[in-house]
Parts: C-alpha cells; structure tokens; sequence
C-alpha cells in the first residue's frame, strides 16, 4: 500500500488547489445540478494503485457522491443513476461497455 497522503502539507496544498480549480462535485455536474465540492476524491483509490500526488486521478465531490462512491469501492456496489446526456454513471455498466456496441452492430446487420 502507498503512503497514506492525507496528513501531508503537500497533500492539503493539491486538495485545496483541486477544489479551486473544480469547485463543483463532479457526479453532479454530470446530472446537471450544481452542487459545491467539499471532498477530494482519488478516482482509483490509493490501495488499488491509484497516484495519491497525481491531479489527474482527483475529483471534486460533494459529501453525499463522496460517500456514495466510496461505499461503492468498498463494497463492490455500481454507482446508480446516468448523467445529462443519459450515460450511467457507473463506469462498468453493460451500457458503457464495448460488448454493447458490438451487439448493437450485429442487430443492425
């Protein structure tokens, strides 16, 4: 497991310049609601290999999707629900995967 980042002064420098830069809880902002980001989530968690320092594996969250992700992570539970535009949510979904477009190529044929 990597060093846990949490009680470092670089750690508290990149959370407040990640919610700086994204003020808004990503999950929301994706069902078009805007709603202020109070956490600083790692998208792959740190004991999966996830770059604790990376600003590419950070988002922006509020209390209520910081929780419901995590408990998702640890629990295997999906993530419920589909952004704006319809998408689910949850990455792996049958309805994100490729398998789907290869069936709905084959059913146009």
């Amino acid at each position: 497991m990597a060093k846990w980042p949490y009680n470092t002064t670089r750690w508290k420098r990149l959370r407040a310049q990640q919610l700086r830069e994204a003020p808004l809880c990503a999950h929301c902002e994706a069902l078009g609601r805007l709603v202020p980001a109070h956490h600083v989530d790692h998208i792959q968690a740190i004991n999966d290999g996830g770059e604790p320092f990376d600003m590419g594996n950070l988002q922006s969250l509020c209390a209520s999707c910081h929780s419901h992700k995590t408990n998702a992570d640890m629990h295997g539970t999906p993530l419920k629900g589909c952004d704006a535009n319809g998408n689910p949510l949850d990455a792996g979904h049958w309805w994100s995967s490729n398998d789907r477009a290869n069936n709905e190529k084959i059913s146009q044929s």
